[in-house]
């Protein structure tokens, strides 16, 4: 596990001291080791979190002679497998890094060869210098986060990162915020697809490869992977059962202790239940709260005791919000509005004293049809469930058309907006807007065999990506701790999103059908029979006192400076939501956290500029 960054830039005078700076940036994802490349108009860094081969693992990797240069932020759950492949074909290791694998498997199968056998979690960039390009390439699911930038009227200027922090910190990147990317953040509480809250910054999207022209400054984008739609071959339960064994083994190899997220669900009780058959006594980790309607800590702990881990309990309460809210935005890259992260955040901070790396059930509600949102468009035997349906006003197979501008404020999944039109109209003062990465993510979806199929899709596209696989990474490399997510290895995925029929999935007002069935197999019949409880916070209280404390909402929004948000708007639209008694926590809390993190990055990127633009002439 590591983070990345890369400069093409011929006016860096002095790249080595750059990658210092930029490399700071970064250091949480890897405090153990560091490792760069330097050549003509070139700067490539990494910092190195050591869970494979600590002693032998730092980058960069080089193939072809030394002709191709290979960083790799991740992990590669099958490099043995594939390292064993490429000895049969006369390769030779001096390490047993998963990076090595990469660069070695980069030389006998090109890119496209290599990401169709990678079974992993990864960000890579590779330098290819026989052909003068700089290719790009993330994980299927988009679990590591890679950005980059491209100088527009300036060919040889390209940068790319693991934080979007180190990219704001080049002299040559402007500061705008992104209008469309806002107005999807005020809807949903994160910023989905290519885009970023910064108007000059884009993502490599999950499954997707960049590829620069150090030559001309051109750029190809290619999709390598998307979850296949459509219907698939049917499965039995053994089948489930034994993908799901695969693959939480396979998210076991690590050469640093190793832990468990538990929370007392389905999901991070069958991880964890999987785990311990083949780790006897390990580590759990679950978070309480104080009030019973949210807290899930006793099922945790009784399937602790069942399955025989060494069990970690911690609490949280409205102290904890509080004390804990400025230092999680000041750890985020980008804005983001999901109010799990403060426990997480903790939660992430009190596993790093035990272990390096943990496990934890993301994916597993998208893929098996977990949210209740997705029963209007689940098969039912009941004629009353399907008329609630028809008074919902959706019928079977009427999925909404756009990601946000749809008739009932919610998404293609179901998943319920913040805001709807008039609300971002009135703080932001532009029309809705769409763009390239919604038309195709909408075409994909459209590939979908049933609305069920179509809901859960969309949630895998835009909700998974970009909320909740972003609050995992960033909160956990907050404490430079390894996440990974044991659903999200690729013959599982496709499993549950294309194999299973819907009446496996959701039926009858019951979620995870399937899943729940399997799991029996392991975990006792209470916490499989449970309905998602979900991990959602009491926030009403605590963000009127967090209001309260700083003088009201006028006080607290008075030295706001992004320019795009019309302040007295956003002003009017909290003081009415706050004498209301907080109605909607999920936008007060979304809006905390965006001028929180807008003002933690100003500080931040002004100082890190600064001192960045020394080092160009």
């Amino acid at each position: 596990m590591c983070g990345i960054v890369g400069v093409i830039d011929a006016a860096v005078a002095e790249p080595a001291a750059l990658l210092d700076l930029l490399e700071g940036v970064i250091l949480p994802r890897g405090p153990d080791s560091s490792g760069r490349h330097l050549e003509a108009g070139v700067a490539m860094g990494m910092r190195r979190l050591s869970v494979i081969d600590p002693a032998h693992g730092d980058q960069p990797f080089f193939s072809l002679e030394g002709r191709a240069v290979i960083f790799q932020n991740g992990e590669i759950y099958n490099h043995r497998t594939l390292r064993a492949e490429l000895e049969q074909t006369g390769y030779a290791f001096r390490t047993t890094s998963d990076t090595e694998v990469i660069a070695q498997g980069y030389a006998a199968w090109g890119l496209d060869g290599l990401l169709a056998r990678l079974d992993g979690m990864y960000a890579i960039a590779i330098l290819d210098r026989r052909h003068g390009e700089l290719h790009l390439a993330r994980d299927r699911f988009g679990e590591k986060p890679l950005y980059y930038t491209h100088c527009d009227g300036v060919s040889g200027r390209f940068a790319y990162a693991s934080d979007l922090r180190a990219l704001a910190a080049l002299p040559w990147v402007a500061h705008d915020l992104d209008a469309l990317s806002l107005q999807r953040y005020l809807a949903l509480h994160y910023v989905p697809g290519e885009r970023t809250i910064l108007r000059a910054v884009r993502r490599v999207l999950p499954g997707e490869t960049l590829t620069f022209a150090l030559a001309d400054g051109g750029l190809r984008r290619r999709t390598y992977y998307r979850p296949p739609l459509g219907c698939g071959r049917p499965t039995s339960d053994d089948e489930l059962a034994q993908a799901l064994e695969v693959a939480v083994k396979s998210r076991l190899v690590s050469d640093k202790p190793l832990g468990v997220f538990l929370s007392g669900g389905l999901d991070s009780s069958i991880v964890a239940a999987l785990a311990a058959r083949h780790m006897p006594a390990v580590a759990t980790f679950s978070m309480g709260f104080d009030s019973a309607a949210h807290d899930e800590s006793a099922y945790a702990a009784q399937l602790a005791r069942h399955i025989g881990s060494t069990h970690h309990h911690f609490r949280f309460d409205g102290e904890a919000f509080a004390t804990l809210l400025p230092e999680v935005a000041a750890a985020l890259d980008e804005p983001l509005g999901d109010q799990a992260m403060l426990p997480l955040f903790w939660l992430c901070r009190e596993a790093k004293k035990q272990v390096t790396v943990v496990l934890a059930g993301e994916g597993a509600d998208e893929l098996f049809g977990g949210y209740g949102y997705y029963a209007p468009y689940a098969p039912s035997p009941r004629l009353i469930d399907r008329l609630k349906g028809l008074l919902r006003g959706r019928r079977p197979g009427q999925l909404p058309s756009r990601l946000l501008d749809n008739p009932t404020p919610i998404t293609p999944s179901g998943f319920p907006l913040l805001t709807d039109q008039g609300d971002r109209a009135r703080l932001l003062g532009i029309p809705e807007g769409d763009d390239e990465w919604e038309h195709g993510l909408l075409a994909w979806l459209d590939g979908a065999s049933t609305p069920l199929q179509r809901a859960t899709a969309a949630d895998v596209g835009t909700w998974l990506a970009d909320d909740l696989l972003v609050k995992f990474d960033r909160m956990a490399m907050a404490h430079s701790l390894e996440g990974r997510a044991p659903f999200l290895q690729p013959e599982l995925a496709e499993l549950g999103l294309t194999r299973l029929p819907d009446r496996q999935r959701m039926a009858g007002g019951v979620s995870k059908v399937a899943l729940r069935r399997v799991a029996a197999r392991w975990l006792p019949a209470e916490i499989g029979a449970r309905r998602k409880q979900g991990f959602v916070l009491p926030v009403g209280r605590w963000v009127t006192e967090w209001l309260q404390a700083r003088g009201g909402v006028a006080a607290y929004l008075e030295d706001l400076a992004i320019a795009e948000l019309d302040r007295a708007a956003l002003a009017r639209m909290m003081e009415a939501d706050l004498a209301a008694g907080v109605q909607r926590e999920r936008l007060m809390f979304a809006l905390i956290m965006l001028v929180e993190w807008h003002r933690h990055f100003t500080a931040r990127i002004d100082e890190l500029r600064r001192s960045c633009s020394l080092f160009f002439t």
